[in-house]
């Protein structure tokens, strides 16, 4: 298969989505035992088959959907044996973010996501995207979110280390005019940015308030502390709380396809929220999980955004 570079890249600005990577992982995926659960964090044994069905049941809704796909395996030559021990390498929204300035790529914590930022790094160079970052051996630190070409929002899960933060920290002031930086709760179901909010459009989010326990602005020059809803208010967008059952079921983990046009799973929101959110204008393509659930991570999680309008 023949791949183009991609001339253009990068995804914080809410435009349409055109082109993402994802990973079907035929062979790896069998690697996750009831033994070893724990290690790979993955909530069951999947369903392998059905597992893999579902990925290109996905695929397809978006292809259905005019964004263009990348496969991970068709861009990787050098590092194909470490693929296939990896089963979480489909999560690829953990691993890195593209943006219009390069990619941010994350260093996975040890255990049974070590090593993932390895072949996303070499997938990444075969498309040319510049790395505007790469966190590096020794660091914990797991995904952001891009709110705007100026501005990030990092939060303290689970998966970063503290240290890690503000190391990045350092950098992304060299790149970036502001970080928001949230104190979460550590559990598992915080476990990246986007299981506490997310952009539905640029003067619309959802998110979850109670696991925002302290919120700061950060800037070069200074750190102020922040209330998370007037500061996104003051900024013209309207945050819409979901509540602890939507919370866990990834209410707030989902892919933008374009301004007000969502791809999520079926469960996630209650039928007042998804009404609320209708009445607002906002457009739900919905996909239903089964098999896929047994990973823990949403549609979101599976879909590095490379390109939108």
């Amino acid at each position: 298969m023949i791949i183009n570079n991609l001339e253009r890249y990068g995804a914080e600005k809410l435009g349409h989505l055109k082109k993402v990577m994802l990973h079907s992982p035929e062979y790896s995926i069998r690697r996750v035992k009831e033994t070893n659960l724990q290690f790979y964090l993955f909530d069951k044994v999947p369903d392998y088959d059905r597992f893999i069905d579902e990925h290109y049941a996905y695929r397809k809704l978006l292809t259905d959907n005019g964004v263009e796909v990348y496969e991970l395996s068709d861009l990787i030559v050098n590092n194909r044996e470490l693929m296939s021990y990896l089963p979480n390498l489909p999560y690829l929204n953990d691993s890195s973010v593209i943006t219009s300035k390069g990619a941010v790529i994350s260093t996975m914590c040890p255990g049974g996501r070590q090593y993932e930022e390895i072949v996303v790094r070499e997938a990444l160079t075969t498309l040319a995207i510049p790395i505007l970052h790469d966190c590096g051996p020794g660091e914990q630190f797991e995904g952001l979110i891009t709110l705007s070409p100026d501005t990030l929002f990092v939060a303290d899960t689970e998966r970063h280390s503290k240290e890690s933060v503000e190391r990045f920290f350092i950098f992304a002031l060299q790149h970036f005019q502001n970080i928001v930086y949230v104190e979460i709760p550590q559990a598992r179901r915080f476990m990246h940015p986007d299981m506490i909010f997310n952009r539905i459009s640029d003067q619309l989010g959802l998110v979850f308030p109670p696991a925002f326990l302290n919120c700061w602005l950060v800037q070069k020059n200074r750190r102020q502390k922040i209330d998370f809803m007037t500061w996104s208010k003051r900024r013209n967008m309207e945050l819409i709380p979901i509540s602890d059952e939507e919370q866990q079921k990834w209410g707030t983990s989902f892919v933008t396809l374009g301004p007000n046009h969502v791809i999520n799973y079926d469960i996630s929101l209650k039928p007042t929220t998804q009404k609320i959110l209708e009445s607002m204008g906002v457009r739900f393509t919905q996909f239903h999980p089964d098999a896929l659930l047994a990973g823990g991570g949403s549609l979101r999680c599976l879909t590095l955004r490379l390109l939108r309008e």
